[in-house]
């Protein structure tokens, strides 16, 4: 059904619930794609609320995807800093990382 052109809310689903198994199995940069790509429609709020889906999101890109990619897909994301706003030990942890403030990275490693 995915593959005939289901619907996008279905489509989506099933990205948000490959890209958790992906965590299960480790495979992070393959998880950081499948959340990225449904970062503006998440509907899987029966696995997750929004803010905690952000936050995985942010941790596997930050392990997974190169600075570049970071910066344009987290750091610019608007829909990822709206909710970082509310969430400041996230906010923090990844901006000390992308800011090189290596010192304050670790604390709140």
């Amino acid at each position: 059904l995915i593959e005939e052109g289901g619907d996008w809310d279905r489509r989506n689903r099933l990205k948000v619930y490959q890209g958790t198994y992906c965590i299960a199995i480790r495979d992070f940069k393959q998880a950081a794609t499948f959340f990225l790509d449904t970062i503006s429609t998440f509907t899987s709020y029966e696995l997750m609320d929004y803010n905690t889906f952000v936050r995985y999101t942010v941790y596997l890109s930050m392990i997974s995807l190169p600075r570049n990619e970071l910066r344009d897909k987290i750091i610019k994301g608007s829909e990822i800093l709206e909710v970082l706003h509310s969430n400041p030990d996230c906010r923090d942890y990844l901006f000390s990382l992308y800011n090189c403030h290596y010192a304050d990275f670790f604390k709140n490693l």
